[in-house]
């Protein structure tokens, strides 16, 4: 697990690090006007990709972890996986809310922000495992997951389009924190 999570870690620095360049690009470049409009946009669609108003869901790279990797006896699978999942290279989503992050990083928050964006993102990833690992019974704890699914979304979204507005106010309605 120690491996795993590392490898979570590692992975969600990496794509903060290089959604960086495209987020100071994006946000040097494009008026803000043109930049509040992609967020709000991107926001509506995974809000309605989220509840079932459009019927499609983004891309992701949904494979099973291969055996070769499970194997390993020396930590280095775990840590493999682990970085994987944590870039999203390799892994299920279970909700549209990391493509939103996505947004929020690249046109609305401050671009020194992606690092941690993808360190949040790994810990997200990392509080799931750990919960599912520590219940006991990972089989009981997925069923009471999908039993509570729209609550704790319905919350995540709540709280991610809070994190998200104050953002934006916070890059680009004059506020500051440094």
């Amino acid at each position: 697990m120690q491996y795993f999570v590392r490898g979570l870690f590692f992975g969600g620095a990496t794509t903060g690090l290089l959604l960086m360049l495209p987020a100071v690009l994006l946000q040097t470049v494009v008026p803000l006007p043109a930049l509040t409009a992609a967020l709000a946009l991107a926001t509506v669609l995974f809000l309605a990709i989220e509840s079932g108003l459009l019927p499609f869901r983004m891309p992701q790279n949904a494979r099973l972890v291969p055996s070769d990797i499970v194997v390993r006896t020396d930590g280095s699978g775990a840590l493999q996986f682990g970085f994987e999942m944590g870039t999203g290279l390799r892994t299920f989503v279970p909700s549209h809310l990391p493509y939103a992050a996505i947004a929020v990083l690249l046109f609305g928050g401050p671009w020194w922000a992606t690092p941690l964006g993808g360190l949040a993102f790994a810990f997200g990833r990392s509080l799931m495992v750990r919960s599912a690992v520590h219940s006991g019974d990972a089989s009981a704890w997925d069923r009471a997951f999908a039993a509570r699914r729209t609550r704790i979304l319905a919350l995540c979204w709540t709280v991610a389009l809070l994190a998200g507005a104050l953002a934006v106010a916070l890059q680009h309605g004059g506020w500051t924190l440094f």
